[in-house]
């Protein structure tokens, strides 16, 4: 006689369907024994990305973003509407041309902060105190010229080909005269982050702690602060039309000859600034923030790009926005870098995916075998002993039959506190009732069998007859429920799960969908909540395959049948 496991083996591998679930359910097997190396990212880190864009008002409308590179952009400049230069992290530089932006390839590795054009000649400033200059689209292109300073140059502002002015960190302040840089005494020690030139006498500059300068051609008069935060960027079209904008929406204007402070929408950091006219500006900043002044009061304007714009830049009317920081990949669709795409909060859902295979098998498994260890138990003895044990069991299950798997689940987990062992004992503590009536059936005949009763003439123990010669031969039905049960602990898992009864330390298929779920996302963020389905749908399906298949085993017309 062939013994159970070469029975079970030979069984699953003559049904076609039964072979495709063991195969599948070997992979999930896989999976969740190797799951940290399987799995890309880990599951609860957020992901962030990191990209130059460009965003295009035309004079009607906002453009989408045109994403130029995978660097941020931090300072943009516009000689026309079709011509302009964009400078950012580690010596990237991008040319506007015939509305098309390319990347120039430079051998530069320090981050270019600043950038301005005027007159065919357009200046880049960076760390170190490194200078760019370019002649024109009939020059010689990007040259280095040495500035003789070696701090960080933050912004600098073009008014002709003969006079420019860069700032930069401890009140760094040069000069270009047409032919070499000259520094000059700004008069404060404070890190300065913008300047704007009227012309090559006049201008302002911005930094540090409200830091406002006068630039009458020479010499700097530092004006009376109006706070305290650090001001970012400033614009001027003459001495008495100025503003300058700064961190948690600080905005300082000069529109009427007087400076005064403005209040905004917003409270996040303002990074640059421009003026349309005398009563109209625009301005930029972090998380996506544009803002218009018009009529005296600043409104949001939508561009349809909600990360951090750094520099903007305009010339007939039409605006070039650009950025950004490194900002969390949120609700991105399946790519390279994230197969499955990524949740609100940027975690990788393939990781996440990966990882709750092995919280799905290990309830599956400790589950199942909870539920056949007690349903067969149960089933044994009240098929065996008959009578008032047999009866007292029955109406045992019968009560069990009564109590909702959902409500009893949230009754354990209020009583204690959400874990896994809450999870397999929710399972198994009520779904063990139906083996448990199988078993008793099956019992009910064998135990009226000549071998039985042959056993009882010959002196054994009930306990014995019931564990030596009854049991074995309700293994196969056992192993049955095993895979039954296992399908349903899963699906049960995932319910409480999904219902946010799961251990919220764990990753498991039901709770990515509790988390697409809360967030709100899982109507338009199809990625997030079809793989967690399909892997659910598979190793459910698998065991069922394999559980038709040792329906032979104990069901003697199919049996004959096959």
């Amino acid at each position: 006689m062939r013994s159970l496991p070469r029975l079970l083996w030979r069984t699953i591998r003559n049904d076609t369907l039964a072979t495709t679930g063991l195969v599948i359910l070997a992979g999930m097997i896989i999976i969740a024994l190797f799951a940290p190396l399987i799995a890309t990212h880990d599951p609860d880190r957020e992901n962030t990305r990191v990209e130059g864009v460009a965003v295009h008002f035309d004079g009607q409308r906002w453009h989408p973003a045109d994403v130029i590179g995978d660097t941020p952009l931090y300072g943009v400049a516009l000689a026309s509407p079709e011509r302009g230069f964009a400078v950012g992290f580690e010596g990237t530089v991008a040319e506007l041309a015939a509305d098309v932006w390319s990347i120039v390839d430079m051998d530069v590795a320090v981050d270019l902060r600043g950038v301005d054009t005027a007159d065919g000649t357009t200046i880049a400033v960076g760390d170190g105190g490194l200078a760019l200059h370019h002649a024109g689209a009939n020059g010689a292109g990007w040259q280095s010229v040495d500035t003789g300073a070696d701090g960080d140059l933050n912004a600098v502002a073009v008014a002709s080909p003969q006079h420019a002015l860069a700032v930069g960190e401890r009140g760094l302040v040069l000069r270009w005269d047409g032919h070499a840089w000259q520094r000059l005494d700004s008069g404060t020690v404070r890190d300065l982050h913008a300047v704007t030139l009227i012309d090559d006498s006049s201008g302002f500059v911005a930094g540090d702690r409200g830091t406002l300068l006068r630039y009458d051609g020479e010499t700097f008069e530092e004006l009376e602060a109006l706070g305290f935060r650090d001001l970012y960027a400033i614009d001027a079209l003459d001495e008495q039309t100025v503003l300058a904008v700064g961190e948690r929406g600080t905005i300082l204007a000069n529109l009427d000859g007087d400076w005064r402070e403005m209040r905004g929408p917003e409270s996040r950091d303002l990074r640059d600034v421009r003026l349309l006219d005398a009563t109209s500006a625009i301005t930029v900043g972090t998380h996506g923030v544009v803002m218009r002044l018009a009529d005296g009061e600043w409104v949001n304007e939508d561009t349809g790009y909600g990360e951090t714009l750094r520099g903007l830049a305009t010339a007939d009317g039409h605006l070039v926005a650009v950025g950004t920081d490194p900002f969390v990949d949120r609700l991105a669709s399946p790519s390279r870098d994230h197969f499955f795409g990524t949740t609100h909060l940027g975690r990788d859902i393939f990781s996440q995916t990966i990882h709750g295979a092995r919280t799905a098998l290990l309830v599956g498994l400790l589950a199942a075998f909870m539920v056949v260890m007690i349903g067969t138990n149960v089933g044994l003895i009240a098929g065996y002993f008959k009578g008032y044990t047999g009866s007292f069991l029955m109406r045992f299950v019968d009560v069990m039959y009564a109590l909702p798997f959902e409500p009893f689940a949230l009754v354990l987990v209020l009583i204690f506190r959400p874990s896994l062992t809450i999870i397999v004992l929710a399972i198994g503590l009520l779904t063990w009732r139906t083996t448990a009536r199988i078993i008793r059936s099956q019992v009910l005949s064998i135990s009226e069998r000549p071998f039985v009763k042959a056993a009882k003439v010959a002196g054994a123990s009930h306990w014995r007859i019931l564990y030596v010669h009854i049991a074995p031969n309700v293994l196969p039905l056992a192993f049955l429920q095993l895979a039954v049960a296992m399908a349903f602990a899963i699906t049960a898992e995932a319910t409480l799960s999904f219902l946010g009864l799961g251990p919220p330390q764990l990753h498991s298929w039901g709770s990515v969908l509790h988390e697409a779920r809360l967030s709100g996302a899982w109507r338009a963020a199809w990625w997030w909540i079809i793989p967690p389905g399909i892997f659910i749908m598979l190793t459910v399906v698998s065991t069922f395959f394999i559980a038709r298949a040792l329906e032979v085993l104990t069901n003697p017309r199919l049996a004959r049948r096959s």
